[in-house]
């Protein structure tokens, strides 16, 4: 489970703007001084 604190793996992302999708990495996303917050939803893309 992710505690207050932890470290984001480093990933790749693709986000969708205006010109279309554009690569952006967890660096960027979740960079020092950014207040971010993060939330799952389990099994949410699974056949159930």
């Amino acid at each position: 489970m992710a505690k207050v604190g932890d470290k984001v793996p480093s990933a790749t992302l693709r986000m969708l703007g205006a010109e279309g999708p554009k690569a952006v990495t967890t660096e960027e996303l979740f960079a020092q001084g950014k207040k971010v917050v993060v939330f799952a939803l389990p099994g949410a893309f699974t056949p159930t």
